[in-house]
């Protein structure tokens, strides 16, 4: 059986990879495609998302492809993950198999690098994607294959960019196990209010678990509820122009929770109209959602703000209802105070 292999860390996969596989299946004639993730890659200094998490994502996008196998082979072996190994191991198992390991540009480039790059390209035909339609030179039996570019990359992703290039079951387990939030955070805010937006995000989340309500839906609130919180008024002002004009009265410090609830849907694919109307409300407190007096509490009450919250955070986990009144009123007093 003619076998093509995809490694990496797949931290996450995403439809680039899912593109390359579908053009090994149609161009090299092979019956499957077994992906192979990684234990510790040689060539990156990065800490990897923990073993399972990868896994099941990757499970989870090749749920629709009976022809796409999971190959946990690395996994299962301690220490840095070198193909030359994987491949003999690999031809010990499955002795009558041909195998096909694809790569891309850039693992062509630093091919090099591998260990024992001679011994590899007699164990397998190696194959390399290109995404720009220029061979590459390289002093290696290495078949070069143009494949019409995909434009995204794990680390992209990792930091909130391009994740419509996710399946949506991928993107929905990133939520659910709140994978990459800290990167998604980062890129868009400054450090303390990195720091801010997670410590209401815990804050939610004991609220939530105080009235029986979701908890990852509370918690991705308050992670989310500040995203355009460090976006300029020319910035925000597109955006507030097209989904509510009717709010551009209010100044401008404002507008980055109505901005924000539309960054959550658009960008951050997150669908879900509680959480959306949750931001939409956190900045005036106009809403008396249950999420929406959350987030608008644990955001006025966050400890790193550094006064004393202590009771205020007691009376919103003994009565939601009237925790909220009494921040609110606090909160209006501060204002007036601020004109």
């Amino acid at each position: 059986m003619k076998i093509a292999i995809l490694g990496g860390s797949f931290d996450p996969v995403h439809l680039g990879h899912l593109q390359m596989a579908h053009q090994a299946k149609k161009l090299l004639g092979v019956a499957q495609v077994w992906f192979l993730p990684t234990k510790k890659t040689p060539l990156k200094d990065r800490q990897l998302t923990n073993d399972q998490d990868r896994l099941a994502m990757l499970e989870t996008a090749l749920a629709p492809y009976p022809e796409y196998i999971v190959c946990t082979l690395e996994l299962e072996r301690e220490g840095t993950s070198y193909t030359v190994d994987t491949l003999r191991e690999l031809h010990a198992r499955y002795a009558d198999h041909e195998f096909f390991w694809l790569i891309g540009n850039d693992q062509l480039e630093q091919f090099d690098r591998w260990k024992d790059p001679e011994t590899l390209v007699q164990l397998a035909h190696f194959v390399c994607f290109d995404r720009d339609g220029k061979s590459k030179k390289t002093a290696y039996p290495i078949r070069q294959i143009h494949m019409s570019p995909i434009p995204v990359s794990s680390s992209e992703i990792r930091k909130g960019k391009k994740l419509n290039y996710l399946a949506p079951q991928v993107l929905d387990y990133i939520y659910q196990h709140r994978l990459y939030l800290s990167g998604f955070l980062e890129e868009r805010l400054k450090p303390k209010r990195v720091a801010h937006s997670l410590s209401v995000a815990n804050l939610c989340e004991k609220f939530a678990r105080a009235h029986n309500l979701d908890l990852n839906r509370a918690f991705l609130i308050g992670c989310f509820h500040d995203i355009a919180k460090n976006m300029t008024e020319s910035e925000m002002k597109p955006w507030m122009e097209i989904v509510c004009p009717e709010n551009m009265r209010y100044p401008c410090p404002v507008w980055h929770g109505f901005v924000a609830s539309e960054i959550v849907d658009r960008i951050f694919g997150i669908h879900d109209l509680q959480i959306r109307q949750a931001i939409y409300h956190h900045v005036l407190g106009t809403s008396t959602d249950p999420y929406a007096m959350i987030v608008f509490c644990a955001d006025k009450l966050d400890p790193l703000r550094g006064y004393p919250v202590q009771e205020q955070i007691a009376l919103v986990e003994q009565d939601l209802s009237q925790g909220f009144w009494m921040v609110k009123e606090e909160n209006q007093k501060y204002l007036e105070g601020k004109e």
